[in-house]
């Protein structure tokens, strides 16, 4: 059972069961450790959503991603990462990020961000085995969502899984 605020919310007064396809496609090319470049629509199929009297109560549109990254070698020991970010929806502006990101030693990891009149970000991640990177993030969000929140913390853990038959390998930047 779900509790409502407003007893009388149209979108909670029916009982809806519905099911709408989608399809996705993407394309991701890269030289490992130096550099990458990928495509990609996960939302190809348009879709409308209606209430049993007809009316629109919502949609999902094509949205189309595009990056692209390169790894210089500042020296043997470390290593600058530029990459971009383009995200698209059919109904709405573009929306840009762009970071850099210095590898030290390929075990500290620091970078920093911006979202078009969105936020800034920063974050550090060290290799803790050659498997596991522990990491904390920062976002500070200019945009008119800082009404809700001015800011976002994120620790994170990120696993790479051995897998004795892989299909392909991700490149060690990407």
């Amino acid at each position: 059972s779900v509790e409502t605020i407003d007893a009388d919310d149209p979108f909670f007064s029916q009982d809806v069961n519905e099911t709408t396809a989608n399809v996705g496609a993407g394309l991701y090319l890269y030289q490992p450790n130096r550099w990458y470049l990928s495509a990609s629509m996960p939302n190809i199929l348009n879709g409308t959503h209606l209430d049993k009297d007809g009316r629109k109560i919502g949609s999902e549109t094509e949205h189309l991603f595009a990056a692209a990254g390169y790894v210089f070698d500042l020296s043997e020991n470390f290593k600058l990462k530029p990459h971009a970010l383009m995200k698209f929806a059919f109904d709405a502006p573009i929306s840009y990020d762009v970071n850099l990101n210095l590898f030290m030693y390929d075990v500290v990891e620091i970078g920093a961000g911006y979202r078009l009149d969105d936020s800034f970000s920063g974050m550090v991640n060290f290799m803790v085995s050659p498997s596991m990177r522990i990491g904390y993030a920062y976002d500070a969000i200019q945009s008119e969502l800082n009404v809700v929140t001015d800011a976002s913390h994120e620790i994170f853990i990120n696993f790479d899984i051995d897998l004795p038959k892989k299909v392909s390998r991700s490149p060690r930047y990407f």
